[in-house]
């Protein structure tokens, strides 16, 4: 009877999960029953995959529910010849993993009118100016572009915070111990800040970054994930160090773009102006302007190539530029800055490369458009929700 349990209790996970239902604790528990064994994943990824909205309503439909009771009655007749029990206890399973999906494929649909009703008029918007700013004590505050405020740290450095900009006044370090501040930028946000030593910062949306409120004496030195773009003060004595997924990128004086977001497998380092050098274990590379450095997660090698980096950093000034980049590459920096989720039919299309230069605070539309003129794709928009097609 316990695995019968087990199974009654995936079976209901599984159709949860298609309507994001699911605990945080709930999804582990679906997530180690897949990777328990191949045949598991594979029934997983059976039922994920013909999920299907008009294929799952149309069988919802189409179940003759009187003649499925009738079926069952028959199989569990006390007339008939005895069933070896193993098999009794697959029958029932069966039975009852079927009827809770059923009722959750139901549920679904149900849930989708109700969601779709609901939602049917809510625009896309584009991401704007917010972010939370956590101080050393862990005190958190909501940054929004229409506020103006100040805040005091410990050390008695003033924060500014004005019109989507949060700046540092210079000052002493801290003797008693460093202090830190982090800055988070959510999907759909963006945001500036300025350090204590003058360094300004652009935080793209889903990205952070972790600094001391004033830097010591002998060196400056952040940590981030995600993308964003430094115009580092210049300063002879102390090196500024950016500590990015463990490689270093260090510099005096600069102007340089870095993404690394945490689903992404590589880091990708584009120079405006200055020079730096990045290093990761033993592995150095000193690069110059209008060249990008690229190394994996799992890699020591550095890849160096000659590009146009001011065109990398245009989303700091509010345009979305792409050359000849993937369809997955596009879809998903706009998942970020509108907070959407997409959806590819078809896998093949991923990889299709488009050209396309747009403005970052227009409509979603406006960029999909242009792509679907191309002719080599097709986009539909539900809600949130944008599925690509060909």
């Amino acid at each position: 009877m316990e695995n019968l349990y087990t199974e009654y209790k995936i079976a209901q996970l599984i159709s949860r999960e298609f309507i994001d239902d699911l605990t945080p604790d709930e999804m582990q528990v679906l997530e180690n029953w897949k990777n328990s064994s191949l045949d598991n994943k594979n029934l997983y990824e059976q039922i994920k995959q013909g999920e299907k909205r008009k294929r799952r309503n149309a069988y919802v439909e189409s179940l003759d529910k009187k003649a499925a009771w009738i079926k069952i009655r028959e199989e569990i007749k006390p007339d008939r010849k005895v069933i070896r029990l193993k098999e009794w206890s697959l029958r029932i399973a069966a039975v009852l993993i079927i009827g809770v999906l059923i009722a959750g494929l139901y549920h679904i649909s149900t849930k989708d009118i109700e969601i779709g009703q609901e939602l049917a008029e809510m625009k896309i918007e584009p991401g704007s100016s917010k972010a939370v700013l956590q101080l050393h004590n862990g005190r958190t505050i909501q940054l929004e572009n229409v506020k103006s405020d100040s805040i005091l740290e410990k050390d008695g450095t003033i924060i500014s915070n004005q019109k989507g900009k949060l700046a540092y006044a210079s000052g002493q370090a801290n003797h008693e111990g460093m202090l830190y501040n982090q800055v988070k930028v959510p999907v759909g946000g963006e945001y500036q800040l300025t350090l204590a030593d003058g360094t300004r910062v652009w935080l793209n949306s889903d990205s952070e970054i972790k600094y001391p409120v004033q830097f010591s004496e002998v060196q400056r030195k952040v940590w981030i994930a995600g993308e964003v773009y430094f115009d580092v003060a210049h300063n002879k004595q102390k090196p500024f160090i950016v500590d990015v997924k463990d490689i270093e990128i260090e510099v005096l004086g600069t102007e340089f773009n870095v993404e690394a977001y945490h689903d992404q497998n590589t880091i990708t380092t584009s120079l405006i102006e200055g020079s730096v050098k990045l290093r990761k274990n033993n592995e150095s590379v000193i690069i110059a302007p209008d060249q990008q450095a690229i190394i994996s997660k799992d890699e020591n090698h550095f890849f160096v190539r000659d590009v146009d980096a001011s065109m990398y950093a245009l989303w700091k000034d509010g345009v979305f530029y792409f050359k000849e980049a993937s369809l997955g590459t596009i879809m998903e920096k706009l998942e970020r800055w509108y907070n959407v989720k997409v959806f590819f039919m078809n896998q093949s299309v991923i990889n299709k490369r488009f050209s396309v230069e747009v403005k970052r605070y227009e409509d979603i539309n406006e960029i999909l458009d242009i792509i679907s003129k191309t002719g080599k794709v097709n986009f539909e928009i539900k809600s949130n929700i944008i599925t690509v097609k060909n």
